[in-house]
């Protein structure tokens, strides 16, 4: 059986009002048969379009391939699994179609609860496979500071009031059963920030915090004592009771100041300019009566 000339591939998650007219429109191409070949990929789709696409493959046989997978675990799971991984250098070609109900750029497509499970889907494959250590911090870090949080954004603001606590929730849950506060030391403030409102259920903070950061971006740094904190307006908010460490950008380290010298010290560093302490310590027998009076100090 020789390969066909073009390969369609169309990913599906919950797009049962649109499939029949992409399908048909595959189908109907004026191409031979055995030069033509659809794969159809099915993300976990839950709104019985994995019922149509099998009608569609068993109409088709030959033409149409149909693939069933969960949402979003397969990538991770590859990367984790291979001991090499390849990309072919051919030409694809990419067609994305915007349709009315859908926001935003294609990553957003999904319902915000969908996406957190698919996030929640991937992260369990990687704590399953990923060696522990830098290589499981570095995608809890990926997961958390990226994926979970940029759902936390404007879009958020659009929501009900009741999807945002359950979005909320969802994030609380995850955030505990990931173990999330274990790398929020890799994690910028507002990532953090966002994440414990969400997690603590507070959506009027969270949305007061996606306005705030969306008006004045980067927010004024306090100091106190050797500590930096970021000073948005939930920093010691007495209402939210959040921790400072929470906040924190930086601590200064503590230099310890050298002990003071000792009498012996001090009558050899004043009765012997530095220009002859240096000359002397050339030589081995006054380096030793040198050090031995000073402690090495010159």
């Amino acid at each position: 059986m020789t390969a066909p000339d073009v390969t369609v591939v169309v990913a599906v998650h919950d797009t049962v009002p649109h499939l029949p007219t992409c399908l048909d429109s595959l189908v109907g191409q004026p191409l031979a048969r055995e030069r033509l070949e659809v794969v159809v990929v099915d993300d976990g789709s839950t709104d019985g379009g994995e019922a149509l696409l099998d009608e569609y493959a068993a109409w088709h046989p030959g033409l149409v391939r149909l693939v069933h997978q969960p949402d979003q675990p397969f990538t991770p799971e590859a990367c984790l699994r291979a001991d090499r991984v390849s990309v072919l250098a051919d030409y694809d070609c990419c067609c994305p179609v915007p349709r009315e109900e859908d926001r935003g750029d294609s990553t957003e497509w999904a319902p915000v609860l969908n996406r957190l499970r698919g996030i929640a889907a991937l992260q369990q494959v990687a704590d399953e496979l990923a060696e522990s250590g830098e290589e499981s911090e570095a995608i809890r870090a990926r997961t958390f500071a990226w994926d979970v949080p940029r759902l936390l954004r404007a879009d958020f603001l659009l929501l009900d009031d009741g999807l945002q606590r359950r979005v909320c929730a969802e994030i609380g849950r995850m955030v505990e059963r990931f173990g999330a506060r274990e790398v929020y030391h890799r994690l910028p403030v507002a990532a953090r920030l966002r994440l414990e409102l969400a997690a603590a259920v507070r959506p009027g903070a969270l949305r007061d915090q996606i306005r705030y950061e969306a008006a004045h971006g980067e927010p004024p740094v306090v100091v106190d004592g050797r500590r930096h904190y970021a000073g948005f307006p939930a920093f010691r908010d007495a209402r939210l009771g959040l921790p400072d460490d929470l906040f924190l950008l930086r601590e200064e380290p503590v230099f310890e100041a050298a002990p003071p010298l000792n009498l012996a010290q001090q009558l050899w560093r004043g009765a012997v300019p530095e220009q002859l302490r240096r000359r002397l310590r050339r030589h081995p027998a006054w380096r030793r009566l040198a050090n031995s009076v000073s402690a090495g100090r010159g």
